[in-house]
């Protein structure tokens, strides 16, 4: 197995333990809510990390494969956009269809016309159809500003992302909030998880090899340990700018020495890794459907349990798979040949979508 492909597996493990922390912090809650049980006494209450460690994903390979002298605008944004928004069409448009068929109170937004468009469009807004498409929103405001400013000139990116993490830092020191919503949402530190990606992968074109790549990797991971077993605990809260230490900045510690780790990736965590997309799209809607069955049949008192969660969470890894596999895949590989052009870039962007 080649160097390249060993980073590649690397990449795409992360992006399997990602999107399963989300399931199982989300699944979680919706297992207490139907089943009235808490999953391994809600050990996964920091699960949301995974969001974290998505978005350090992103703006790395970002910026590691935005280099080629071919890139254009353009270019860019259609594979980015076509990565994103069709899956997550087909995925909203179902939960829209199945709200009409059985409208409830608590879903009521997503009948909500001004609601189904702004959802489709990732526009930042307080209700989203998905539940998890407020993240999503994050991912096209970070490819516009990259779009606009890293094409024009590298540096101007650099100037203007670090302003606006001045910007956002700023603003939550003062506990400064605009009062709305759409502008709020870009002063959400979270976006700083992107610029922690970004210079993961500027150190690491600018150093191909290091000595001490372990380094990082334990520092990495001690520290997104800590926080998680803080955060089970209640000892700290993590929002805000702490979030993104806790989570954000050990994730790029991690990610960067992982790379020059000489590692082999078992293939299911790669295959996971690939379908991570859809596991994350789908995971919460698999297991609300699937525990509405067990209550309609009765069949709670036999999955009320720990093995019965566990088969309830196996279940959503098997369909978010086989929705991989069967629409997600082809679905992206026909748009990508019909839309986008082929470019020369880094080996990571052959495999690795952002």
């Amino acid at each position: 197995m080649s160097n390249s492909t060993n980073k590649i597996d690397s990449l795409q493990a992360l992006r399997a333990f990602s999107a399963t922390s989300v399931m199982l912090f989300h699944g979680t809650g919706i297992i207490s809510s139907h089943l009235n049980y808490v999953f391994l006494e809600n050990f996964f209450s920091a699960g949301f990390s995974g969001v974290d460690i998505f978005f350090v994903l992103s703006g790395f390979i970002i910026y590691y494969t935005s280099t080629s002298k071919k890139s254009t605008v353009m270019a860019f944004l259609t594979k980015r956009l076509l990565r994103i928004y069709p899956v997550y069409w087909v995925v909203t448009l179902l939960l829209v269809f199945f709200y009409f068929l059985s409208p409830s109170l608590e879903q009521a937004h997503r009948g909500q016309l001004d609601v189904i468009w702004g959802s489709l469009l990732l526009l930042p807004q307080e209700f989203m159809v998905s539940g998890i498409a407020w993240t999503l929103s994050y991912e096209i405001i970070f490819y516009l500003m990259f779009a606009l400013t890293f094409f024009r000139s590298p540096s101007l990116f650099v100037v203007t992302f670090s302003l606006w993490v001045v910007a956002i830092l700023t603003a939550a020191l003062l506990g400064f909030k605009i009062g709305v919503y759409e502008l709020d949402a870009l002063l959400n530190p979270v976006i700083i998880n992107f610029a922690f990606g970004c210079f993961a992968a500027f150190l690491y074109k600018r150093y191909p090899t290091i000595k001490h790549w372990h380094w990082p990797i334990w520092s990495g991971a001690a520290l997104f340990a800590t926080s998680w077993l803080l955060t089970h605990q209640d000892f700290i809260e993590t929002g805000g700018p702490i979030r993104v230490l806790c989570f954000g900045l050990p994730s790029a510690l991690f990610i960067y020495g992982v790379l020059y780790a000489p590692v082999r990736v078992p293939r299911l965590l790669t295959h996971l890794g690939d379908a991570s997309y859809s596991l994350y799209l789908l995971h919460g809607s698999v297991l609300s459907v699937l525990l509405k069955l067990v209550l309609k049949v009765k069949a709670d008192s036999y999955l009320d349990n720990f093995t019965g969660s566990l088969l309830l969470f196996v279940f959503t890894l098997l369909a978010s798979s086989i929705f991989y596999l069967l629409l997600e895949k082809p679905l992206t590989k026909t748009l990508y040949n019909r839309f986008a052009k082929r470019e020369s870039n880094p080996p990571l962007k052959k495999v690795v979508p952002a």
